[in-house]
């Protein structure tokens, strides 16, 4: 009887509840973390701001359920394979490459690779092999230039065509879509070796070449002509810049354009001030893919067949991998230069109170820092005042004298 007196006595007596785990140390220091329920208990007498003013960070700490953590991990699931191959596809080429690039390289029988150190050698030999590969770069760039804004306003321009209420727009849509498809094939090296100039031509040029050779620089010259000379092979680059901004196009709110009407807006200012700031952010897209595309093709420009050639050619592994991260270090600098100018601008607003906030942490910052400086003087008039203490105590004066009342 007395031991079942005593499980139900200790039954009846009210659990404890169990007190948080003590920091180590400052607890000013370290942060407290608090649960959800901890928060919503506390209410209004949870302290936001410290002795100094300061905005204290509260550390909350969220217990997922279930269902989350099970989403998750089938999250983590599915991008495994996504990581492994850019790890083995993209990772390990590129660290292999660059390796390579400052080596000379030869292949052992066995299977292996036998790597002697050479230094920028490889780099030098590029320039030295290739004469005028300067000259074709700036004709490169020159290209990407007069091309990247031509093709992204041509796909523009048809995207919004083919958006608008039309019979059929799905066999335009094909037709338009079509180009991609051929051009990836040996069709598009068939025509444009046929094609006079090896390029597609709508008009005739000749009058045009004769007057840009004789204001413009070679290089300029030849890039300029080879725009008017394919007018038709860049239309038929577009296609999937046309499907990226047809997308983004039925994506708008049609609501918009209801409330700009009523309000007297016209179509002009229907596209300046709501289609144009809506698909911003596909026009840098777009204009980063037409880069890479272009820059990818060897009717843009030799330097992708010099590089395909130089795989195969004497100088081996070594030569052919510094030449390809020279050009890939070009394409990649213009590249930023292009996100750079179409990269949207931030908002004026957004912009003004990012500007307020940081007044306000500054503000608070010296503040805090005033008070703490208040705080040291305060503590050292005390050590001041105790110290004159002891030494009246003592009968001294600050003097080192005697005292006398």
């Amino acid at each position: 009887m007395s031991t079942k007196t005593e499980e139900i006595k200790e039954e009846t007596k009210p659990k404890k509840e169990k007190a948080p785990k003590e920091e180590k140390g400052d607890s000013s220091k370290k942060k407290k973390t608090y649960t959800v329920e901890e928060l919503l208990g506390q209410g209004e007498r949870m302290e936001l701001f410290d002795e100094y003013g300061k905005k204290k960070k509260i550390k909350v700490k969220i217990q997922e359920g279930k269902l989350k953590k099970r989403e998750n991990r089938m999250g983590y699931f599915f991008i495994i394979p996504y990581v492994v191959g850019v790890l083995l596809c993209l990772a390990y080429p590129l660290i292999l490459s660059a390796i390579y690039s400052f080596h000379f390289v030869r292949l052992l029988p066995g299977g292996g690779t036998d790597l002697q150190f050479k230094g920028i050698q490889n780099f030098t030999r590029v320039f030295e092999k290739n004469i005028t590969l300067s000259t074709e770069m700036m004709t490169l760039i020159t290209k990407l230039i007069l091309g990247v804004p031509l093709i992204v306003v041509l796909a523009l321009i048809i995207a919004m065509m083919l958006n608008m209420k039309l019979k059929g727009k799905g066999i335009y849509r094909t037709i338009f879509f079509l180009p991609v498809i051929i051009v990836s094939g040996p069709v598009m090296s068939m025509i444009t070796s046929e094609s006079t100039g090896n390029g597609i031509q709508a008009v005739d040029t000749t009058i045009i070449e004769e007057a840009l050779a004789s204001a413009l620089p070679l290089w300029m010259a030849n890039s300029v002509q080879w725009v008017f000379e394919n007018i038709i092979l860049l239309l038929w680059y577009s296609g999937v810049q046309i499907l990226i901004f047809l997308a983004a196009l039925q994506k708008i709110d049609t609501s918009l354009y209801e409330a700009a009407k009523i309000d007297g807006g016209s179509n002009w200012e229907c596209f300046w001030k709501i289609t144009l700031p809506t698909i911003r952010p596909m026009l840098l897209l777009n204009a980063i893919y037409t880069v890479v595309f272009m820059s990818q093709d060897s009717i843009i420009t030799p330097i992708v067949v010099w590089l395909r050639d130089a795989i195969t050619g004497v100088e081996g592994y070594g030569y052919s991998a510094a030449f390809a991260w020279m050009y890939a270090f070009v394409v990649l600098i213009f590249v930023g230069v292009v996100a750079l100018c179409f990269m949207p601008k931030p908002d004026v607003y957004a912009k003004q109170i990012k500007k307020n906030k940081k007044l306000e942490k500054k503000t608070r910052k010296n503040l805090a820092k005033h008070q703490k400086q208040l705080v040291k003087n305060q503590v050292k008039l005390q050590k001041a005042i105790a110290k004159e203490e002891k030494m009246k105590l003592a009968g001294k004066d600050l003097g080192g004298g005697k005292y006398d009342d």
